[in-house]
């Protein structure tokens, strides 16, 4: 603490004895010590705050760990002006604490030429307003190009509320015509409809309530995936998609769990069609934790990699004639057994056409 209070006072009179240097600072990047359990004396948030009101040329603007409504009413107010700045295009907050959606939807509002949103927040009241009070901005007025909302990481989930802002009306962003899109599977691929048409990459990742992205699943998890067996997540919404990554898939190796093949072909469903019309679809990437359990699974059984056939049948289906790589990624996750070397064979011979083809590649990573 000592070494950054000394750092952002050398750096406050070196941009107030030379103000120009300050617009060289295009990225800032601020995190709370509250992570580490150490308490914040009130010269910090000053010392932070004298810092921040000189910096004009903002264009990456990062805040973790922040609980907002915990920050000095100083440090607050500097940050949202500094939001509103018009050379700030990029936000990203993770394990962002704030009171209600509201506040949130303000602060973001603020950002006028915003072009990538990140974030991974938390609040204890997600009511989605019907209007934003004493708001300035236009309606769809901010035009997205990028957009990543994982949620969850505390209580309750984070995504939804932000899904239903951004198709209001009055609501000042335009997701229509996103470029990139990752999110967890908390969203139905109905919802995302609306901002999926013109959409090149997309990213999905199976999330697990109230657990981190590499822990075992909950049963609440298991039943919401296998809603998608009667077809409500599928890629129809997504034609001009260029590339797809599905993360964090289970397999656990245990037959009575859920087996992310049948979810995969439920996704690419809809692009098939009698005339076999290729997607635009050129890169799939699939992430494979892989949770083996000592006298409950073997990954260098067999029969726990042949449902893996279906996907290779169905990707060497004309319609997916364009797709250039097919990469699987098989980790295993903290606290579980290295993956053994012959489950990367294993899986490689149950998909013969994307071996011949070229088009395979499976990387194996052990924590």
């Amino acid at each position: 603490m000592d070494a950054y209070l000394k750092t952002a006072r050398h750096l406050d009179a070196l941009f107030s004895e030379k103000p120009y240097l300050a617009s060289y600072v295009w990225s800032l990047e601020l995190q709370s010590f509250r992570r580490y359990k150490v308490p914040m004396p009130k010269v910090v948030y000053t010392a932070t705050a004298s810092l921040v009101q000189r910096l004009s040329e903002v264009k990456e603007l990062k805040f973790h760990y922040f609980e907002w409504n915990t920050l000095p009413p100083l440090l607050k107010a500097v940050l949202t002006e500094l939001c509103k700045a018009p050379s700030v295009t990029q936000f990203s907050a993770t394990e962002f604490d704030i009171t209600t959606f509201t506040e949130l939807a303000s602060l973001l509002s603020n950002m006028k030429n915003l072009k990538v949103l990140d974030v991974n927040v938390a609040y204890r009241n997600g009511t989605v307003p019907r209007l934003l009070p004493k708001s300035e901005t236009k309606p769809q007025c901010i035009q997205l190009s990028d957009l990543r909302l994982i949620g969850g990481y505390s209580h309750g989930n984070s995504v939804r509320p932000l899904m239903t802002w951004f198709q209001q009306d009055w609501c000042p962003f335009e997701v229509r015509h996103l470029n990139s899109l990752e999110i967890t599977t908390w969203v139905n691929m109905v919802t995302l409809q609306y901002c999926c048409t013109n959409l090149q990459e997309l990213k999905l990742i199976e999330h697990r309530n109230g657990e981190s992205m590499h822990v075992q699943t909950t049963n609440y998890m298991l039943s919401l995936q296998l809603t998608t067996l009667v077809g409500l997540d599928h890629l129809g919404y997504t034609p001009n998609l260029r590339s797809l990554s599905l993360m964090s898939l289970i397999s656990n190796f245990r037959p009575s769990l859920y087996n992310p093949t049948t979810w995969i072909q439920s996704l690419f469903k809809p692009l098939l069609n009698p005339d076999g019309n290729p997607s635009h679809l050129q890169h799939l990437t699939i992430s494979l934790p892989i949770r083996i359990r000592p006298l409950q699974s073997d990954p260098l059984s067999l029969h726990h990699w042949e449902p893996w056939t279906a996907i290779d049948v169905l990707l060497g289906k004309p319609e997916f004639a364009l797709l250039e790589t097919v990469d699987f990624k098989l980790n295993a996750p903290l606290g579980f057994p290295e993956i053994p070397n012959g489950a990367r064979q294993l899986l490689r011979g149950k998909l013969p056409f994307l071996e011949t083809s070229g088009k395979l590649r499976v990387q194996m990573v052990n924590n």
